[in-house]
């Protein structure tokens, strides 16, 4: 059984089902719940990316926060029992930097996150953190 297991989070349902399968499935390992900072992400009606200045940074790391606190509060689960981890970059490329940094032994996904194509069966997101992940991926519908 893992240890340690890595959970990605963007919002979306997919990545909240992932963590709730991560919490039933390995009640007794350590959650490091773990949220991308995409600096080339735009929001809808944005035309162009924000500057990328300290303050876009400490913007972005207190929304993951609320993020990791709405996410905790939905599945009743306690804030302190669960450790929480941000880095800037694209997601998939930082998802599978975070294991080493977490000392992870497992990352579990969502199969598709904010921005999937519909009839997608895994996002692309996923898709790379399976080619490239040193250690053993869960993806979950």
């Amino acid at each position: 059984m893992p240890s340690s297991i890595l959970v990605a989070h963007d919002g979306s349902s997919h990545a909240q089902s992932a963590l709730k399968y991560a919490l039933e499935t390995f009640p007794d390992a350590r959650i490091v719940l773990f949220h991308a900072i995409d600096p080339f992400e735009t929001s809808p009606g944005e035309d162009r990316l924000s500057s990328l200045t300290e303050e876009w940074l400490q913007r972005e790391r207190e929304a993951a926060e609320e993020l990791f606190e709405g996410a905790l509060a939905e599945l009743d689960v306690e804030p302190d029992t669960v450790d929480t981890d941000t880095a800037v970059g694209s997601p998939a490329q930082t998802i599978v930097a975070a294991v080493e940094r977490t000392d992870a032994d497992q990352i579990v996904v969502g199969s598709r996150g904010r921005g999937g194509v519909g009839e997608s069966h895994v996002g692309s997101t996923a898709e790379l953190v399976v080619k490239r992940a040193s250690v053993p991926v869960t993806v979950v519908r």
